[in-house]
């Protein structure tokens, strides 16, 4: 009996030390665990400049031209209201919609007044100042307003509220992402967030880590349209998810059996 109960507890103590070294410590949960007190960080030029996304094809965008006379443009700006032609496309339910105009497979839009136009690899701010001038044609003084209609991205893995998401802006950090998703679990692995992201028809792969003050002077800290967010598991959501824990109980009870009839025997 005294071997039986020998082995046993050995083998509970090795279960014990497998559970407890999967076990989370305090560095690989907390947020920028090497930032000082008082710290200042300048972003580098990728960092500060990466939310500036450039058009991409299928990219659907919302394009208004105000001037002195607006009714020249009448054309144009209830496009954004109205479907008309190849190219507005709508992005909402059928009810209450809001339409835009969407970049073609060739990366061109096509505008009233203008006709087609390469609007692929351009910023929106590029964009806005290439109308500008074009609308000089048409009305005094235009001011051309463009905005994203389109813009989201995913977050996925060990957060609490996994999904896709819109951005009302396009300039949205991986942090704020994240916030949105609802954090990240404590089973989630901070030091090795990936993201992917398609420019340009290639595929990119990066992984960052969220526990360094390196985040924020990454060129993956601002997020682009249709980025997808993973964080991994760490070991002890797998020992969570096989159970363990409950056979920890299952061996405690008959530990405390076994011992209760060796004193009973003895």
């Amino acid at each position: 009996m005294r071997n039986i109960l020998k082995h046993f507890l050995s083998a509970s103590l090795v279960i014990l030390l497998v559970f407890f070294a999967s076990c989370t410590s305090p560095k690989k949960v907390i947020y920028f665990y090497d930032i000082q007190d008082t710290a200042s960080i300048k972003a580098i030029g990728a960092a500060k400049s990466v939310f500036e996304s450039k058009i991409q094809k299928s990219d659907q965008l919302w394009i208004t031209v105000g001037g002195s006379n607006p009714l020249d443009l009448v054309a144009l700006n209830s496009a954004n209201g109205t479907v008309t032609g190849g190219g507005a496309a709508s992005a909402g339910n059928s009810n209450n919609s809001i339409l835009g105009f969407l970049v073609e497979a060739d990366g061109n839009i096509q505008l009233p007044y203008v006709g087609k136009l390469k609007a692929e690899g351009l910023t929106r701010i590029e964009l806005q100042d290439t109308l500008t001038e074009l609308f000089k044609s048409y009305t005094k003084n235009p001011v051309v307003n463009v905005r994203f209609l389109n813009y989201s991205y995913s977050v996925i893995g060990e957060v609490n509220r996994s999904g896709r998401f819109n951005m009302t802006t396009e300039r949205i950090t991986l942090l704020e992402a994240i916030s949105t998703a609802g954090d990240i679990t404590e089973f989630g692995r901070r030091e090795n967030i990936l993201i992917i992201r398609e420019e340009g028809g290639e595929r990119k792969y990066a992984r960052v880590n969220l526990l360094s003050k390196d985040i924020f002077t990454s060129p993956y800290f601002y997020l682009k349209t249709n980025d997808v967010v993973y964080v991994e598991p760490v070991k002890a959501r797998f020992i969570t998810r096989t159970g363990i824990p409950q056979y920890l109980a299952v061996i405690a009870i008959a530990l405390s059996l076994i011992i209760t009839v060796v004193n009973i025997s003895k």
